[in-house]
């Protein structure tokens, strides 16, 4: 990437504090560029000299000081970003304006944690106000673990956990209990969005809408149907993503597709590589009836690609049904769709900005099964659910979300992450058409 500094400060992700507090008032945050467009600002003594200006305003300016500074804005201990700087001021004493001097390539970003720049200005209130919605959500009891895939029938119902990564790479983690932020799970269908993407890039946007629509079908995520034109009505649903699987370098053999995948997922986690839950894969594969039986109807009516081999399709996207990650790793996915395709916590671009603006798209209009509209209406924020309990939910321009909670609604989604997408755009004002209601 070759502009990768942070911008001038801007309106922040602050919000009010009390439990009772409304949603934010006209005017109180707007989204803005994604890092990669953004333009650079000069870098270096002007970055240090705000910066220490900044640490000796909240005390004594100490190398212990800085670091827990970065830390209270956001920005992690093992942040990749910060390697220099910490190295250089974790175990310096007191520091005087006159020498101190940032490392050039981190200069910026630490400027604007200090000075309350980067997304979340007041990373605390900010982290504080989710928490709120999340405890919130935790008081839903509604729904049950799914049990067609007799091993996702063995979650926790329990289990509530939620990851938050802004666009300039500040993270966080809440568990409702102990161990719940670290549990890992398998992503299902959030690995439609993923694979989507990967397709657009390796193969084209008008090679891959060849194949799959990009309408939402208004039936079950594995209903056994096509669109007018013969087709799998958007790569969100299981046939859709059946064909978007055949569509990943069909010359391949599927180990190397697969590896393909998971380069993505660990690229788009921060360098943290997914895992894999050969246990749901082992169950999945064993009760894939519908799934063979929609690979089947679709080769009948001549969807596949001629190099695509049927039976390949349909065991990468079993494979890739069975990707293991955790909230915080997720959180970091979404926060790369929300940054034009750019991981912000290493800053290197992943997927195109074309790209990106297709797989929100139909995550938006298709991303939650068949209640895709009521999600689109009351939340409006491009999201992707999964059986597993899994929720992504992308802010365009501000951060990405994971949630992670097994109790399903009807349609296929999470109740609690529902419910907690409901509150957050109550809280922020993040639906798509926000602005709309604003300006008024």
């Amino acid at each position: 990437m070759e502009d990768d500094a942070l911008p001038p400060p801007v309106t922040h992700l602050s919000s009010p504090k009390p439990d009772t507090a409304p949603a934010l008032a006209p005017g109180a945050f707007r989204t803005r560029p994604a890092q990669f467009e953004r333009a650079a600002p000069a870098a270096g003594e002007a970055d240090s000299k705000a910066a220490w200006r900044a640490l000796a305003a909240r005390g004594e300016p100490t190398g212990q000081a800085l670091v827990e500074a970065l830390e209270a804005a956001g920005l992690s201990a093992d942040d990749p970003r910060l390697t220099a700087t910490r190295k250089a001021f974790a175990e310096a004493g007191a520091l005087d304006e006159a020498s101190f001097a940032l490392p050039g390539d981190e200069a910026c970003l630490v400027r604007a944690a200090l000075t309350g720049a980067l997304a979340a200005g007041d990373f605390p209130a900010f982290r504080g106000r989710i928490t709120n919605l999340f405890h919130y959500a935790s008081g839903v009891s509604a729904g049950k673990v799914a049990a067609y895939i007799p091993q996702l029938a063995k979650a926790d119902p329990e289990a509530f956990a939620l990851g938050c990564c802004t666009i300039d790479g500040q993270r966080f983690e809440l568990g409702l209990r102990e161990g719940d932020a670290a549990h890992r799970f398998c992503v299902q269908s959030v690995m439609k969005p993923m694979n989507y993407a990967l397709a657009l890039e390796l193969a084209g946007e008008t090679v891959v809408h060849a194949h799959v629509g990009r309408e939402p079908s208004g039936q079950g995520f594995n209903e056994i149907t096509l669109n007018q034109k013969g087709r799998p009505h958007n790569p969100m649903i299981n046939a859709g993503a059946i064909l978007t699987a055949a569509l990943i370098r069909p010359g391949l053999p599927v180990d190397k597709r697969f590896d393909l995948v998971c380069r993505l997922w660990r690229g788009a986690a921060a360098g943290d590589a997914p895992g894999f839950d050969a246990a749901v894969y082992a169950s999945e594969t064993k009760h894939a009836d519908r799934n063979h039986a929609l690979a089947y109807f679709m080769r009948e009516h001549g969807c596949f690609p001629p190099e695509a081999d049927m039976h390949e399709a349909l065991e990468l996207y079993l494979r890739c049904c069975a990707i293991e990650t955790d909230v915080r790793r997720l959180a970091s996915v979404a926060a790369t769709l929300a940054n034009g395709g750019v991981c912000p916590v290493t800053e290197r671009q992943l997927v195109s900005r074309e790209s990106v603006k297709a797989v929100l798209s139909l995550m938006l209009s298709c991303g939650m099964y068949d209640f895709s509209g009521e999600y689109a209406f009351t939340v409006g924020l491009p999201a992707k659910s999964g059986v597993s309990g899994a929720l992504m939910i992308v802010a365009p321009g501000v951060a990405g979300f994971a949630i992670y909670s097994p109790r399903l609604g009807a349609q296929g989604n999470s109740e609690r992450g529902v419910e907690f997408s409901r509150r957050l755009v109550q809280a922020f004002p993040w639906h798509v058409y926000a602005p709309i209601v604003a300006g008024a």
